[in-house]
């Protein structure tokens, strides 16, 4: 029955292709009642493989994986988790505001960077529904938009 949750590390972490099915399904929701709305978040270290060459492949990936730990702890227990990659994180916030979680989620970041992260590049982007999207657009061209913008 939850066969999409197994080999996850964290509570509310789903595969990649369960949160894009979430987001469709609420899309489509929205449709019915537009008063319905919700937040993506994408916490994005770039190029995993600086951060294995600042600080060692081994670190590099406990260190990820203790991010992606923490931020997964610091969320409701109705928010979903994901990881697209090695060191992409996506949140998805059903009627969530997407600057308290990051206000949350700050002190986390922060320990990162201190802990040596700043061997990276961090994108941190946020999508709210319904204001920031067009009304006809997929959970996938989303995820597309956030992961290729420049802002």
């Amino acid at each position: 029955m939850l066969s999409h949750l197994k080999n996850y590390a964290y509570r509310s972490e789903v595969s990649p292709e369960h949160l894009v099915h979430m987001t469709d399904w609420l899309l489509q929701w929205r449709k019915r009642d537009p008063d319905l709305s919700f937040s993506i978040v994408l916490i994005d270290f770039k190029s995993p493989s600086d951060l294995g060459n600042a600080l060692g492949a081994k670190y590099a990936m406990e260190l990820i994986r203790r991010v992606g730990s923490e931020i997964n702890s610091a969320l409701r227990t109705t928010d979903m988790f994901s990881r697209a990659h090695v060191s992409s994180f996506w949140v998805l916030l059903p009627k969530g505001d997407p600057e308290i979680v990051l206000r949350k989620l700050e002190p986390i970041l922060l320990a990162a960077r201190r802990d040596g992260m700043d061997a990276t590049q961090l994108n941190v982007r946020k999508i709210v529904i319904p204001t920031d999207i067009a009304s006809d657009v997929t959970a996938s061209e989303i995820f597309n938009q956030m992961q290729t913008s420049d802002h």
